[in-house]
């Protein structure tokens, strides 16, 4: 195993995702790539491109701060922000570049579906070619 992909949205799941990433890429001497799916929704045009461009710094910040975190640790990060369907975009994204493990949390900060074990890991989970560990 030497490519980890963790999904990450600034849960706690997903923080706890991405602490059992730096174990395993510890363990393995893996690299771990961070992909957050940012979803923007159709409003007015200039809405949107304002909320987007908001999204995408907001998630350039959080990213830094996990790429930060891992060098601390010894762990090379590489940061992916992507956009659309969460579920569909990580696992698409996975099968393409042939990562050996997902590690996605149980629930992340989708409204309401997070009182489920989280619709987007139980997709991922579905849709994936690669081996996904679920963390709670």
């Amino acid at each position: 195993m030497k490519r980890i992909l963790v999904a990450l949205d600034n849960s706690p799941s997903s923080e706890k995702g991405l602490k059992e990433a730096i174990n395993y890429a510890k363990i393995t001497n893996s690299e771990i790539t961070g992909v957050n799916v940012l979803t923007v929704y159709p409003t007015l045009a200039s809405t949107v491109i304002n909320y987007k461009k908001y999204l995408k710094e907001k998630s350039e910040k959080y990213m830094d701060s996990i790429r930060k975190q891992c060098e601390k640790e010894g762990i090379t990060f590489h940061p992916v922000i992507l956009y659309g369907k969460p579920s569909t975009e990580i696992s698409k994204y996975a099968q393409k570049e042939k990562f050996d493990l997902i590690i996605v949390g149980s629930k992340g900060l989708r409204g309401l579906k997070k009182a489920i074990l989280g619709s987007i890991a139980t997709n991922i989970v579905q849709k994936s070619y690669t081996s996904v560990l679920v963390v709670k």
